[in-house]
């Protein structure tokens, strides 16, 4: 069993076992050079002993105790006077281990960290503090990219939604090339023009990338990520399918009605419950709004048919404890936030509900009022809090009708679609029809056939995802006409969109290259980050997110782990 790594230089006077292996060896050469000069000296000056900790033999510490020499040099014009000799192939000068142990411990620590890497080192019986393992990594020399040609960035966060790093990754190697500090126009620009062999690069949707390549790399063409793509997509198919939730559901009733209680049911037009144009943000939020009210509705009705709070959530597919809060209320339950900031206007607030309930409703006369009596804030918040006064309150439902009691009496079979989900649907839309079993195609159908809207989305969605699976970009200008003659607002933002940034999502259309293998190594950092809590600073992060090898690239279980 080899003990030591090499014993050409050396020779070995002692070996003894107990609880330790104590191995005392000396260097072999009679002579030694100075580490200035490299002059040969062979006048020994004084000895001394130097211990050093190796590898673990069958569990058991390893010391090795070296005899070491100093040595005068002989050369005269030389700095240094007397030298210690050294020996290159069992470690370095001032360090106390060998230099496999060094090697070792590096490895755990780019594995593990420090304090993971040294506890896992004492059931080992591997010395080394989680300082020391850490010094380790940060000394380690890392690959330089030498002259990516394809690359891909994408960011990640020191602190969600407040500071962002970017990780940069070379697409053909599959390994990461840098991680910088932020994802400002200025640090992504400076690394771009420092890498003028660069080719291609591979994004997201960020306008701050777009523009630091278009300033560093203009040479080089950018491939809009065909996930963002899609994901972008699904984002405005899920906003439209809310906002239709109401048409689809009451189209899909009267087909189920009698032909009696059919007649005089008129439909009611698109155009009656488009919002108006806003951003995108608002579009979400109304269309979300739309879903929640008329899901809201649907509970009243099949409480007026005498069902009970759990079967009515589980026929449309929300929760009965929600059923119960929205049934407790007497209006419809308005998305609130849930923390509210204080306001100036609050020491007012039981003169203002008295102002408001005397039949006052002039403003400018009650800002005039709570000035004199002290008030410092704005007039914009308080007329944003008369808005909420002016609410409309859905009126309490009493007594019911005789038409509703006749109803009490049997309850209904359930309609088709009851339990009617945007997020749901959205899927169904951008899947492939084949791939869907006959429950779920049903479905897709009721859908298509109670809404114009939905069917002319779902043509949309299918050729849009038919382009991203054959990379047919091509047709994109087909069907950015099409999606601007549809009459849907949400498929007409989204070509918008595409249209500010034609030339990258016609690459990704067309070209194989795509952030998954970035996707891999952001989830890798993410876990290196927590992993460390505190001590994760950038130089030891970028330490460990660099240092990879063949073992350490991340594999398919880690992207579908990554979600």
């Amino acid at each position: 069993m080899t003990i030591i790594p090499d014993l050409s230089d050396l020779v070995l006077e002692q070996v003894s076992m107990t609880n330790e292996v104590t191995i005392t060896v000396r260097a072999a050469s009679p002579t030694a050079p100075c580490p200035c000069c490299g002059t040969i000296s062979k006048r020994i000056q004084s000895r001394y002993t130097r211990t050093l900790r190796d590898l673990p033999a069958s569990g058991r510490p390893v010391h090795l105790v070296l005899q070491v020499r100093r040595f005068f040099c002989q050369e005269s014009t030389c700095v240094r006077k007397i030298f210690a000799e050294r020996f290159p192939s069992l470690t370095v000068p001032r360090v106390k281990f060998t230099l496999r142990l060094q090697e070792a411990l590096r490895e755990m620590g780019f594995e593990l960290g420090g304090e993971a890497g040294a506890r896992l080192g004492k059931k080992l019986s591997y010395p080394g503090s989680p300082d020391s393992i850490l010094r380790l990594v940060k000394r380690a020399e890392l690959p330089t990219a030498s002259s990516p040609r394809v690359v891909g960035l994408d960011d990640w966060s020191w602190k969600r939604r407040l500071r962002y790093g970017t990780l940069i990754c070379d697409l053909e190697s599959r390994k990461p090339l840098e991680v910088l500090p932020d994802r400002s126009v200025e640090t992504v620009s400076a690394w771009f023009v420092a890498h003028p062999s660069v080719e291609i690069v591979s994004r997201d949707r960020s306008s701050e990338y777009a523009a630091a390549i278009k300033k560093g790399a203009p040479q080089a063409i950018e491939v809009a990520d065909r996930w963002h793509l899609g994901k972008n997509l699904t984002e405005s198919l899920e906003t439209l399918l809310a906002r239709c939730r109401a048409e689809i559901r009451r189209a899909l009733h009267v087909q189920t009605m009698p032909e009696q209680e059919r007649e005089g049911t008129e439909p009611v037009l698109e155009e009656e419950k488009r919002p108006a144009r806003s951003p995108r943000e608002e579009q979400a939020r109304l269309a979300r709004r739309a879903q929640k009210l008329d899901r809201y509705e649907q509970v009243l009705e099949l409480r007026d048919q005498g069902l009970l709070a759990a079967d009515i959530g589980s026929r449309i597919g929300i929760s009965g404890r929600t059923v119960q809060r929205w049934l407790g209320h007497d209006s419809f339950p308005e998305a609130r936030r849930r923390r509210r900031r204080p306001s100036l206007i609050d020491p007012y607030e039981r003169y203002v509900l008295q102002w408001w309930q005397a039949g006052n409703r002039n403003g400018l006369q009650l800002y005039r009022e709570l000035t004199a009596q002290g008030y410092k804030g704005s007039s914009k918040a308080m007329y944003r809090y008369l808005e909420r006064l002016r609410t409309p309150q859905r009126p309490s439902v009493g007594l019911t009708s005789s038409k509703t009691q006749r109803r009490k009496s049997v309850l209904a079979s359930p309609a088709p679609l009851e339990n009617f989900s945007a997020q749901r649907a959205t899927w169904l839309f951008v899947s492939q029809p084949e791939k869907l079993d006959e429950t779920q195609q049903a479905e897709l159908a009721l859908i298509r056939q109670a809404s114009p809207s939905a069917e002319a989305a779902y043509r949309l969605a299918q050729a849009f995802m038919q382009m991203m699976r054959e990379r047919s970009g091509h047709q994109l200008d087909v069907w950015l006409s099409q999606a601007e003659a549809s009459r849907l607002p949400e498929f007409k933002s989204f070509a918008k969109g595409i249209h500010q940034d034609k030339a990258a999502v016609l690459a990704g259309l067309t070209l194989p290259w795509s952030q998954g293998p970035l996707e891999g190594h952001v989830n890798r950092l993410k876990l290196l980050k927590r992993s460390m809590y505190g001590r994760a600073k950038l130089p030891l992060l970028r330490a460990r997110v660099l240092h990879v090898d063949g073992s350490a690239e991340p594999s398919h279980a880690d992207l579908r782990a990554a979600g």
